[in-house]
């Protein structure tokens, strides 16, 4: 069965090396989802001509306008709504990314900002938070992103529930 393959990343704050780690660790990827914080050109850094669809949004640490403050985009049947949450106030409460993706539509809200990976399910919006890739601030300090993955039928249409799954960077010099 065929798979639409999802890359989220958060907060890589211009460590390119670790973006390009992630993406070579979970190669082939259908989307990149970057939820603020890039500190450079995902453009620059990537080229025009990915294998894949990029989405990014801006985060606080980002002084580009080559970034919107939040996007939705829909993909293997369910709708994203992206946002960094610096301006939800993501560091005490959950409640306004999960009620900005309520109001759009979504099933899934990715954020980042807090530097934290969390996933959760909550008044049936799933909350994902890729933690960092570059500045990890969970016990363990390890750098983390995460994988969704849809099942698709011949026709590429969903299969089934999306899979989603926190994970780490692997390699030399990397804790965990």
């Amino acid at each position: 069965m065929k798979r639409l393959k999802i890359l989220v990343i958060s907060d890589s704050h211009g460590q390119n090396h670790l973006l390009r780690r992630a993406i070579g660790q979970e190669a082939p990827i259908d989307i990149l989802v970057h939820a603020g914080d890039v500190e450079g050109s995902l453009r620059q850094e990537l080229g025009e001509n990915t294998e894949y669809k990029v989405y990014a949004v801006c985060g606080n640490m980002d002084w580009r306008d080559e970034y919107p403050d939040s996007l939705c985009f829909e993909a293997g049947g369910k709708r994203f709504y992206v946002v960094h949450g610096h301006h939800h106030g993501v560091h005490t409460t959950r409640e306004r990314v999960r009620a900005a993706a309520r109001d759009r539509g979504a099933q899934i809200a990715v954020y980042g900002h807090t530097h934290m990976p969390l996933l959760l399910e909550e008044d049936g919006i799933t909350l994902l938070n890729p933690g960092s890739i570059a500045k990890p601030r969970q016990a363990g300090w390890k750098k983390t992103y995460a994988v969704i993955e849809i099942p698709l039928d011949d026709s590429g249409a969903a299969a089934g529930e999306p899979v989603i799954e926190l994970r780490s960077l692997k390699g030399k010099g990397l804790l965990g």
